[in-house]
């Protein structure tokens, strides 16, 4: 693993029901700072991300999180290294970015806090659950049920959790489902400010452009399985590949069409 790499995947092959999904895909996050993952839907986005949660297994390559192989490890080894991850994930009913609608907004925040840091006291998680709350814009909505939130609401009160567990790996897929952008835009700025203070690792994916442009130090592409292009942020916006510029461009002619020819 990379010295300065906090996830590394490597040659990762992934069959669905003998479709190839991911194909040969080598990822590196780097340390201390913000990598977004971009690429057009079905690209590979969301199940790069479970590998790397530790979801699924890989049908070849290697993942490796902090250091460690996940083949390795054990079902306990493997919560333990979660203890130091973050995630917002995509999801269906009933664990919608990962919320339980059973849990009020406030327990889907506090709840975690109580299992994750057991020596907090019930003041100090309080007072977490709540900054956490009021800096997404929910402090008012404490008492509401998942069920009753917006789709982008939910993904705002998901990541309220992530950020209020003070993990030193913050994952966050689908980042700007159903946040408008004023949101959007706002919620760039406190991801960077947050991950600026605890020199934390980010690691995003969005379909967004604007907001992976506020938020990245680090650009990875990926298009229909594979890792096409990556690097320092700079640098992957001023790619003028017919791939990588269509989809930074949002052009309408290049490899990315809704039809096959």
């Amino acid at each position: 693993m990379a010295a300065d790499a906090a996830i590394e995947l490597t040659g990762v092959v992934k069959d669905f029901r003998g479709v190839r999904v991911l194909d040969g895909v080598d990822f590196v996050v780097p340390r201390g700072a913000i990598t977004v993952l971009i690429g057009p839907s079905g690209a590979g986005k969301t199940v790069t991300v479970n590998h790397i949660v530790g979801l699924i297994d890989p049908t070849r390559g290697t993942v490796e999180v902090a250091g460690r192989n996940l083949a390795h490890l054990s079902d306990s080894e493997l919560n333990d290294l979660r203890q130091g991850l973050a995630a917002v994930l995509q999801g269906s009913l009933p664990f919608t970015c990962g919320l339980f609608y059973s849990m009020n907004v406030y327990e889907n925040v506090a709840s975690p806090l109580r299992q994750r840091r057991p020596r907090w006291s019930p003041e100090r998680i309080h007072e977490v659950t709540l900054e956490s709350l009021k800096l997404v814009g929910l402090g008012g909505n404490v008492n509401d049920m998942p069920d009753t939130l917006s789709s982008g609401m939910a993904k705002r009160a998901a990541i309220a959790r992530a950020l209020a567990l003070e993990a030193p790996i913050v994952i966050i897929d689908d980042f700007d489902s159903g946040i408008d952008s004023v949101r959007l835009a706002l919620l760039c700025d406190l991801l960077k400010e947050i991950q600026r203070e605890m020199d934390g690792t980010f690691l995003v994916t969005t379909h967004d452009m604007t907001a992976a442009r506020k938020l990245a130090d680090y650009v990875a592409v990926i298009h229909e399985g594979r890792i096409v292009a990556s690097g320092e942020a700079d640098e992957i916006f001023a790619d003028d590949s017919p791939l990588v510029s269509q989809l930074i461009g949002g052009e309408l002619s290049g490899p990315i069409q809704l039809r096959s020819p």
